[in-house]
């Protein structure tokens, strides 16, 4: 089926992926049985299945991405007046935790090409009070990890990874979760690894995991140690638990999907965002690198289209631009220019081939004002 820009009118492409798995009700049925609470087997066998699919050693289910980081931060040592250093390209879900920690977020800019954090950089608004690097390799694109944990280890601080985009991303073969100290996941129902709302941490550190098991579960309660309470319950780990058996085949689908709408692209001034040396991305959403006088205009145009973008959904600018974050201000140009000079594109497995060829179609036919 060819899908021709005549039609355009009648077209809305859906950037949602919520799918439903013949496993969901009886994963859920089969919970109901036994306990329901976030210290349930069901959780315990949850967080086993999650350290298995992701090869790491520890994993704790928690109630949301934020609370994962909220958790990680706690984990990590970082305590009102410490700073934490992270890149202004990322969504709002990341600096908040920061902000309720006590913590100061410090801005350090991106690298030229994308969303990693620039070396130099950090090395240049780290100070004595840092604690924590947050990287966030956004919508599932690998930043250079493994050179941010060499550089996180010799200036003492935890490394702390923003993968909520990033379920299947890897590089050299690793997931990127192996390369930082913590590593925090969102499975909110947009994410490709879904429960509604829920999150994890995953790390290699056994010591790590216990102060996080400890400060989800209000300290263990034992009257010694502070927490609060961010378990994730019973209900959500079984269809999440369940879920896993499908995202290896999901990520496999969102790649090739991206290679077909890629392999149809003509516009000179449109190109996929740059893959970094072994980075093998698991297309959360493509992202697409723009060179036109007015890029807005061409998201414009193809929002007309029925086609979403992120950066118009969500705004996308740097951080410190928004009014609730103005005090933290601190020039960032290569992350302006990335934001500036992009835009994303679903291509989820629900999308058909009619749909992809549409989208490539509708690009490749934009004639700049």
């Amino acid at each position: 089926m060819t899908v021709t820009l005549s039609h355009a009118a009648d077209i809305a492409i859906s950037d949602k992926y919520r799918p439903q798995y013949p496993d969901d009700l009886p994963a859920l049925q089969q919970a109901l049985q036994g306990a329901l609470s976030g210290t349930s087997d069901t959780v315990v066998e949850y967080e086993r299945a999650l350290a298995g699919w992701f090869d790491a050693r520890e994993a704790i289910a928690v109630s949301s991405g934020g609370a994962a980081l909220s958790v990680a931060l706690f984990a990590a040592g970082v305590r009102p007046g410490d700073d934490v250093l992270l890149t202004p390209s990322c969504p709002l879900c990341t600096v908040f935790p920061v902000i309720a920690a006590g913590a100061n977020p410090v801005f350090v800019d991106t690298r030229e090409h994308g969303f990693g954090a620039d070396p130099d950089s950090v090395r240049d608004r780290v100070s004595g009070r840092a604690a924590a690097l947050i990287d966030i390799p956004m919508w599932g694109y690998p930043t250079e990890v493994d050179s941010l944990r060499e550089l996180a280890d010799s200036l003492e601080l935890k490394l702390i990874l923003d993968l909520a985009h990033s379920h299947g991303s890897t590089l050299r073969g690793r997931h990127l979760s192996s390369y930082g100290h913590l590593s925090c996941f969102s499975t909110h129902e947009r994410k490709p690894l879904a429960t509604g709302e829920g999150g994890f941490v995953l790390t290699d550190d056994a010591e790590l995991a216990e102060r996080c098991r400890s400060y989800s579960r209000f300290g263990n309660l034992n009257g010694s140690d502070f927490g609060l309470n961010y378990k994730l319950a019973a209900l959500p780990a079984a269809l999440g638990r369940s879920r896993l058996a499908a995202l290896t085949e999901q990520i496999d689908r969102r790649r090739a999907n991206a290679r077909h709408l890629l392999q149809r692209l003509r516009h000179p001034q449109v190109r996929e965002k740059r893959i970094i040396d072994g980075g093998n991305p698991n297309y959360y959403f493509l992202n697409l690198e723009l060179d036109f006088a007015d890029n807005r205009a061409f998201i414009d145009y193809l929002d007309a289209r029925g086609i979403p973008s992120d950066i118009k959904r969500y705004g996308c600018q740097a951080l410190y631009r928004f009014p609730a974050l103005t005090q933290y201000r601190r020039a960032c140009p290569n992350a302006e220019a990335l934001l500036a000079a992009m835009t994303t594109l679903p291509v989820h497995p629900a999308l058909n081939e009619a749909e992809l060829d549409y989208m490539a179609e509708v690009i490749n036919g934009y004639q700049a004002p």
